[in-house]
């Protein structure tokens, strides 16, 4: 864990949030993956998440945060890559703040917002309700830099699975659902299980690392694994669970189809 947050440490948290960019905005959702929907706070949630800083879930909640910390400050020229950035009135409620981004430097930030996740300059409206400033220096004893790479590298997995010119909505979907079950822990789960799981996720990922360069018929061929690997996991999923797991298989089939 660190002690102090450097400046590579606050770039890894802004290289992590915009491996978001382009998911959906929605009100109250709670995405976890790229493309999944998510709305301004539980996007920041997520992603302070990924380098083990733990915020609460809506946007004045985790401005209570800072203040508790004595790290929340109304000076905006104090804001450093990767600090919170929180807005008062950005809609009608009874809590003040509205709003919250991520310092993103340069005065802009990267923030959850109708349409989508995006990078936007702090100007017009947005600075006539900025509140204030909440500096992450104030958490930075819970930042850790091993499970920030780690859960870099895991998520560059999931944005990079698809090629450029194979982008369908539905697959993307699909391949999101796969990845969620493939870097479960599956901590309950039989030990022999657990490493099918991994070894799939590894042939997974070093297949995809190439993806832009794969044939359509290779791509077939990792569907093809999926589709195998999910008949695997069924036979050990939770009974809620099997119904998901055979859509999911299902849909592979058909989209791509792939052998029973």
């Amino acid at each position: 864990m660190a002690s102090t947050l450097t400046a590579d440490n606050r770039n890894m948290i802004i290289k992590i949030a915009k491996l978001f960019l382009n998911s959906p905005y929605e009100f109250w959702w709670e995405g976890k993956l790229p493309w999944d929907p998510t709305d301004c706070s539980n996007f920041t949630q997520n992603i302070f998440s990924q380098v083990w800083i733990g915020l609460e879930r809506a946007s004045f909640q985790q401005k209570e945060q800072f203040v508790t910390a004595k790290a929340f400050y109304e000076d905006i020229k104090k804001a450093e890559i990767g600090d919170l950035i929180f807005f008062k009135n950005t809609y009608e409620s009874e809590n003040e703040i509205t709003h919250v981004g991520i310092y993103a430097g340069d005065n802009t930030m990267i923030h959850a917002w109708t349409p989508k996740v995006a990078v936007v300059n702090l100007a017009g409206y947005r600075r006539s309700h900025l509140k204030g400033v909440g500096s992450i220096y104030a958490f930075a004893k819970s930042y850790s830099d091993s499970k920030a790479k780690k859960n870099f590298e895991k998520l560059w997995w999931v944005i990079d699975l698809i090629p450029d010119w194979y982008q369908e909505v539905e697959t993307l979907k699909a391949v999101n659902a796969v990845i969620a079950i493939l870097t479960s822990t599956w901590a309950d789960l039989p030990e022999n299980f657990q490493n099918v799981s991994a070894s799939y996720a590894k042939s997974l990922r070093e297949t995809y690392s190439k993806a832009r360069k794969l044939e359509k018929d290779q791509v077939k061929k990792v569907y093809q694994s999926v589709v195998d690997f999910l008949s695997y996991a069924y036979k050990y999923a939770w009974d809620e669970e099997k119904e998901k797991y055979a859509e999911l298989a299902w849909f592979l089939r058909s989209k791509h189809k792939l052998q029973s």
